[in-house]
């Protein structure tokens, strides 16, 4: 009997060895990384450019691990609260932003998971992409003058900022501003500033002997006591200790997709 559409799809697949199909075509995507999950956490298919991303040297390295097993806690926690929606509520998630350490920095990273259904109709897992956010992406298109505000902390943040300064900056009120940055990026547009600023600080800890004073001063902190505990509570680390473990040569482990 001649086989559906439908049944020589199957057997393809079937036969298919793993990891040659998707993941290698990711990888070919540049900053666009795939992974898939169980209703455990554990990986059970990844690009190889996300591997690297984790930290690891090969995708073998990351099957059947989690979020914990390279991830800082306070980091592994947030992205398992949104796996654990996906899963329960069999809705995607799409372009979430976020600005979280990857390989020994801090980057914009844009993150979609969708669940995955066995035949009967049940979510097993999910899958999602994760890549670095770009000037073409909808999120930029959508609000150009986010765009422009972003442009003028990257090149301003080492000195004191204002809301006020930022909509001088662009001519629309202050108010426009705390709202554009609230539905863009989920947070206020002083807390994105200071993100910025640990990115610059993280960098700096990691690719020079700069005492943390210069360094504070150099990123727009007020004090090496303001940065000090800005990184606490955003890192879950001091300053020193991450020189110390992240220095040049070493990694920090984290994606934002995992």
């Amino acid at each position: 009997m001649k086989k559906t559409a439908r049944q020589i799809q199957e057997q393809f697949f079937r036969e298919l060895r793993p990891g040659q199909f998707l993941e290698q075509l990711f990888d070919a995507l540049p900053n666009a990384h795939l992974f898939v999950k169980d209703r455990q956490g554990r990986f059970v298919a990844a690009s190889p450019g996300f591997a690297r991303q984790m930290g690891a040297g090969s995708v073998e390295e990351i099957l059947g691990k989690t979020d914990h097993d390279f991830t800082a806690d306070f980091l592994a926690e947030a992205f398992v609260k949104d796996d654990a929606y996906v899963l329960k509520k069999g809705k995607p998630i799409f372009n979430k932003v976020e600005l979280v350490p990857v390989q020994n920095s801090l980057d914009w990273l844009t993150t979609s998971k969708v669940p995955l259904f066995n035949r009967s109709g049940k979510v097993v897992g999910l899958g999602g992409i994760t890549r670095r956010t770009e000037d073409s992406d909808a999120l930029y298109r959508r609000h150009p003058v986010v765009h422009r505000i972003v442009d003028y902390i990257g090149e301003h943040y080492p000195r004191k900022l204002t809301v006020k300064d930022l909509a001088d900056h662009t001519g629309i009120s202050p108010s426009s501003v705390e709202r554009l940055f609230r539905s863009t990026f989920g947070i206020s547009p002083l807390k994105f500033v200071k993100k910025v600023r640990l990115h610059a600080a993280c960098k700096m800890l990691r690719q020079s002997g700069k005492p943390l004073a210069l360094i504070a001063e150099e990123c727009g902190f007020t004090d090496p006591t303001t940065l000090s505990r800005d990184f606490r509570h955003q890192l879950k680390i001091s300053p020193r200790d991450y020189r110390i473990r992240f220095a040049a040569g070493k990694t920090l482990s984290g994606p934002a997709a995992a």
